[in-house]
């Protein structure tokens, strides 16, 4: 899992989004596109987790069950990935 992380990781360079809005910029591509990769990352955490734990994980008092639902609400709250693709392709002009 390691990996996936990493990979994301040097893609968006956070410290430089935020100093871009910090000096009244707007870079809603790159802001969209880390929008859909840190929704991914959750998805990702919470199915996993909910994988080590087996059976316990779908329990309905557990925390890991808890986490899963909110993780869902919150993809579905944050907007569609859909919408920021299109969003952020339509910012970057392609």
């Amino acid at each position: 899992m390691k990996p996936k992380f990493e990979g994301a990781a040097h893609f968006f360079d956070i410290d430089q989004i935020a100093i871009r809005i910090q000096a009244d910029e707007e870079p809603a591509a790159e802001v969209a596109l880390l929008k859909i990769q840190t929704s991914l990352t959750m998805e990702l955490v919470a199915k996993e987790s909910t994988q080590v734990l087996g059976g316990a994980g779908y329990m309905r008092d557990s925390r890991v069950d808890r986490i899963s639902r909110e993780v869902r609400v919150n993809a579905i709250g944050g907007c569609s990935k859909e919408i920021l693709r299109d969003l952020s392709s339509c910012q970057m002009g392609i």
